[in-house]
Order: C-alpha cells, then structure tokens, then sequence
C-alpha cells in the first residue's frame, strides 16, 4: 500500500496482525529483501515493512537527505498507522535508521535485532569511498550498485550454488532509482556515530552477523554486542552480509526465538 507522509508517498507492506515488527532494508536494497521474513512472521506479528524514501516504490526528494529524515519519516508512519509500541529489526543502513530511533522515540521501541550493522560513524577514507560510490551512481546509474555490491552481499557458496538467487538481488539493485541511492550515500557517509548510546540501551537487543561478511566482519558484530547490556550475539554460519537473504530459515529461527523470549 502508499502512505501520504511528510509530504513524500512510501510504499509500505502492512501485513498480519498481533505485536508490530517493523523491518528496515539496507542499501542499496528495499522490502523485497524482507520477503522471506513477511511470509514467516505474518503469522504472528503484524509485520510492517516500508520501501525507504527513494528506494524502491517510494518517492524521492531532489534535496539531500540524512538519516534522521528517514527515522522521522518511520515515526510519522508509525503514527498514521496507529502503532504505539514496536519491535525494530534493521539491516546494515536500517540499523543506522534504528540507531536514530533510538534516539528520537525511544518509548516507542519494545526490542531491537540490530543485523549485519554498526554504531560507529564512517571514517574519512570512508566518507571519500561512498562520494566515489555516488559519483559512479549519478555517472553510469543504479548498475553502478549492482557490481560494486552484489559481490559483497553475498558469500562465494551463495554465488556459486544459488546463481538464480544472485540474480534475483542484482535485479532489485539495478531497479532502483539512482537518484534516490546517491542521497543514500551521502546519508550514510555523513550518519553521527552512535556508539555513546550503546550502553544506555535496555530495551531486549539482539545482535545478528554473517560468518563471512566482509562489509561488516564478525569481530565488530560481537563488539557491537558487547556493547549493549545483555545484548544476544549470533552470527549465520556460510553467510556474508545479506544474511536474511542468504539463510532465511536460519535468520527466522533466531529472530522467532528472541521474540518468543523477550515477549514481543
């Protein structure tokens, strides 16, 4: 469905009833990376799951953006959706967009899964990395994503045995506006770190990583975790970063069990 909020219309999927989950995509994704997890959570959950703005099916700005405008537009959505309380998982530029959440409505959030994601801000080699990435968007288009990601969102064994599946994400890459990626970038390159906020976090919080991701490597996923009080630590075995795409039932099961446990 398309929600009229801050003056931009975002595709939502709005699926299931009982405790809200709301999924947050990464880049340079949008809800189709969640398709696994709406199908198994619907079951229990009423499962919301927006295209960010200028990704997907939503609509873009010709101005730049950052990423509390995505979190204020999660908020606004949340409102028109007559949602008080929800759990939160977000993926790598999702969890940015978690941390601003956090910041900016914290009553509203009952747990966390922060997924193949950091807290820390970009460094300037960083930052140089992601304007070079925008400029190659704006120069030759969303392809642009396609072969300087899908490469790094997917382990080898993934490449290799699901070659359909490989496809199947290079397509949604290719599909997204440019535009809408670039101010993404640019989102990201310049995000606040959040690291300060980790310990303050009560909120049941688990921590989820890629056994060979190398955008986001196992060591920082566990000193992510250590650094939020009685966080859970899991990473998906012959996974890189794309790990609810990679191994949906594994990635179900764990989330379904924090669920479960923190009775949300």
């Amino acid at each position: 469905m398309q929600v009229r909020i801050n003056k931009l219309t975002l595709d939502v999927t709005d699926k299931g009833q009982g405790p809200a989950l709301l999924l947050l995509h990464g880049y340079p994704l949008d809800h189709r990376m969640w398709d696994a997890q709406i199908e198994y959570f619907r079951h229990t959950h009423r499962v919301i799951v927006p295209d960010l703005r200028g990704m997907g099916q939503s609509e873009g700005t010709p101005s730049n953006i950052t990423i509390d405008h995505y979190a204020d537009d999660i908020i606004t959505l949340l409102d028109e959706l007559g949602i008080n309380r929800v759990t939160v998982a977000g993926f790598s530029m999702g969890g940015y967009v978690l941390f601003a959440l956090l910041r900016k409505a914290p009553s509203r959030i009952s747990a966390i899964a922060l997924v193949n994601t950091r807290a820390d801000a970009d460094t300037k080699d960083g930052q140089r990395s992601r304007l070079e990435a925008a400029r190659n968007l704006l120069e030759h288009g969303s392809i642009a994503a396609r072969q300087a990601m899908l490469s790094k969102l997917l382990s080898d064994t993934t490449l290799h045995d699901q070659p359909h599946l490989a496809d199947e994400v290079g397509n949604w890459m290719t599909e997204m506006d440019p535009l809408g990626l670039v101010h993404a970038q640019l989102a990201m390159a310049f995000r606040p770190d959040s690291t300060s906020m980790l310990a303050s976090i009560r909120v049941p919080t688990i921590v989820i990583g890629g056994e060979h991701d190398k955008i986001i490597p196992p060591q920082l996923i566990k000193q992510l975790a250590n650094s939020i009080p009685n966080a859970k630590y899991r990473l998906i075995a012959e996974t890189a970063h794309l790990t609810p795409v990679e191994k949906p039932d594994a990635f179900n099961n764990l989330l379904s069990d924090f669920l479960g446990k923190a009775h949300v």
